[in-house]
């Protein structure tokens, strides 16, 4: 019926264009392509939630 993509957004500009990046200090970290601003990358970050709903 319908399916819903929960991705995560930037925390400055609230873009979803994101990117995994490896810091030798941090680990894997998210990098805006809008604006540079990076975070330490959570779960939620690397694995975006799916939710689906299906019609019985």
């Amino acid at each position: 019926m319908s399916s819903l993509l929960d991705f995560p957004t930037c925390f400055v500009c609230r873009s979803v264009e994101l990117e995994i990046i490896s810091n030798d200090e941090l680990g894997l970290m998210s990098l805006c392509q809008e604006c540079g601003y990076s975070w330490i990358a959570t779960m939620d970050d690397i694995a975006p939630t799916i939710i689906k709903t299906i019609a019985s």
